[in-house]
């Protein structure tokens, strides 16, 4: 059979990508979506910003009639001399005159729609109004003008009819000084502009729901908007408020809350105040939504067709890592059986071979190192048990024992047999495990030393169940942690304290619970300690105990720290079992 021919996958991702040409097309049509958004944004940013210029213009046209009006009533002969009667002139003068002055006031404003009412205060105590509404003027506002020399100023103002119906208005104010003596003060002048005479300016350029048109002073206080609720107040918003505008674009495009504007404004230079409009670009591109869509469906046809082409395409393919993939993560979980069936002639199939290979050599290291460390970890604990000679060791305690009895000195023996007792079930015969009940009475001996060491200031609590006195475990787990709760918990804190050793089955484990009272333990630190492998003695013991544990019955089992509210608990977990493994 002659040799299949070698198809490599870049050969065949060349092909495919021959194949998706399609997609250039999809990107003109998205290139010409965008265009021609760019393109109608444009156009509708530069005529929304000659409307707002224009709703500007009459605004400017407005104010600047006020003004005029404002200087025809200072220069207004009748006003000057009612506004300089006294107090004692006869009243039906001052009611002939003030008749007659307003008027002429209110045939003034025949021809301004847009005036809502006009006020004089006079310093002399008589008074101009020609609506029949109370208009005062507070104190502060007073002082304000006063200060600006004959010059006017604007502010937000309600006026209240005699059925307390308030009205928004925006007023310009001025003092009215003696043309013969301009440092004589006659009165103060005050007309009202409706807000709706703003309003009506631009209402009628209002596209759809959410524009928003402003009117905002110098002083960056609203004075009309389409939210009336917003009048009175301080323009802000999220990315930008009235000073940040003169450093942008006359149009710029703002997001708020999920939604796109187009924001355009415009200063009226003679007052400082500016026109803002914000216009969700939804609304401004509707227009646009038909040619939108045609571009959108041959984008969708095209991506269709080749999203169709690659799933057939690329089903043989990523079945075949699929399959590659799943047999790694078995491997990742320790599974050193697993087998790829090579398929095909590409690049996967190599991959597939090489993968067979590795596992295999893979095992085999595993299996070579893990049993030189069984047996490396053997010998260090025979050599260390060899260099001990128990029976010399416990005829020497014995002497001691009687010697002890003979001179009556029976703390001394206790000491002594408990000492003797503990070397004794320490070496246990070789036996690297032992029965629970054993480590607990080697437990007990150890207790009995340390209570003559510490007295009253350490007490011990046991809590064995019967039923797992017989069981198997590792020898020496448990004095390890008792003294590391001795010495860097209740030691450590520097008063008395507990410590409780509870041996207990939990869900088919043997369970060795040992808490403490003390100082606590940082958790951190103690990972690092149980994952280390240097080979300094801080926290020897307890990591000793740790490594024991899981060599000799696998990594779910060993042991761990928690903290307490005072204190630290920590828990020991091996096989529930009655039989020891071989060794």
């Amino acid at each position: 059979m002659g040799k299949k021919r070698f198809f490599s996958l870049q050969y065949k991702v060349l092909l495919f990508s021959f194949i998706i040409i399609i997609i250039p097309i999809t990107v003109l049509g998205i290139i010409s979506f965008v265009k021609s958004s760019q393109i109608l944004q444009q156009k509708l940013a530069i005529s929304n910003m000659n409307t707002v210029k224009q709703i500007g213009n009459n605004i400017e046209f407005i104010v600047e009639n006020i003004g005029d009006t404002s200087l025809y009533l200072i220069q207004n002969e009748d006003v000057r001399e009612f506004l300089k009667l006294r107090s004692d002139e006869p009243t039906e003068i001052i009611t002939k005159k003030k008749i007659k002055i307003e008027t002429d006031l209110m045939q003034l404003l025949a021809s301004k729609s847009f005036v809502n009412s006009i006020y004089i205060k006079g310093f002399n105590n008589f008074e101009l109004n020609t609506a029949g509404t109370r208009n005062e003027i507070d104190s502060t506002t007073i002082d304000k003008v006063s200060g600006l020399r004959g010059k006017s100023m604007w502010y937000i103002n309600k006026v209240v009819n005699y059925n307390d119906k308030s009205t928004n208005v925006f007023s310009m104010i001025r003092i009215i000084n003696d043309v013969a003596n301009v440092s004589s003060k006659l009165a103060i002048l005050k007309i009202n502009i409706e807000e709706n005479a703003f309003f009506n300016i631009y209402k009628d350029k209002i596209i759809g729901k959410g524009d928003n048109f402003f009117i905002i002073d110098n002083e960056g206080i609203v004075i009309s908007a389409t939210n009336k609720s917003k009048i009175g107040q301080k323009f802000e918003n999220n990315d930008f408020g009235i000073n940040s505008l003169d450093s942008m674009e006359d149009y710029f495009n703002y997001s708020r809350n999920g939604i796109n504007y187009l924001v355009t404004y415009y200063t009226i230079d003679s007052l400082g105040w500016k026109v803002v409009n914000m216009v969700p670009m939804q609304e401004l591109l509707k227009e646009n939504i038909r040619t939108q869509s045609a571009i959108l469906s041959a984008m969708i046809i095209s991506f269709s067709v080749c999203v169709i082409i690659a799933i057939l395409f690329s089903k043989g393919i990523l079945r075949r890592l699929k399959k590659l993939y799943k047999m790694m993560g078995r491997l990742e979980n320790e599974d050193f059986d697993v087998y790829v069936e090579p398929q095909g002639n590409d690049e996967i199939t190599l991959l597939s071979r090489n993968f067979n290979k590795m596992s295999t050599t893979l095992k085999e290291l595993i299996q070579k190192v893990y049993t030189v460390q069984i047996k490396q970890k053997e010998a260090e604990l025979r050599a260390l048990q060899a260099q001990i000679n128990p029976h010399f060791l416990y005829n020497t305690l014995d002497n001691i024992y009687w010697m002890g009895r003979m001179e009556k000195a029976y703390e001394t023996c206790t000491l002594v047999e408990a000492l003797s007792k503990l070397f004794r079930l320490s070496l246990n015969s070789g036996n690297e495990t032992t029965t629970v009940k054993r480590e607990i009475e080697h437990v007990k001996n150890y207790i009995v030393i340390q209570q003559s060491r510490y007295k009253d200031m350490i007490k011990f609590s046991l809590h064995v169940d019967p039923e797992v006195l017989e069981c198997v475990t590792l020898k020496l787990v448990l004095q390890p942690l008792i003294e590391n709760s001795i010495v860097h918990g209740i030691e450590k804190k520097g008063e008395s304290g507990e410590i409780d050793i509870t041996v207990r089955q939990e869900d088919n484990k043997l369970v060795f619970i040992i808490s403490d009272n003390g100082y606590g333990v940082n958790l951190e630190e103690i990972q690092q300690l149980l994952d280390k492998t240097t080979e300094n003695n801080k926290g020897l013991a307890i990591k000793n105990v740790n490594d024991r544990i899981r060599l000799y019955y696998g990594d779910k089992y060993g042991l761990e720290f928690f903290n307490r509210v005072c204190g630290t608990t920590a828990v020991i977990t091996q096989p529930y079992s009655m039989e020891a493994m071989e060794e």
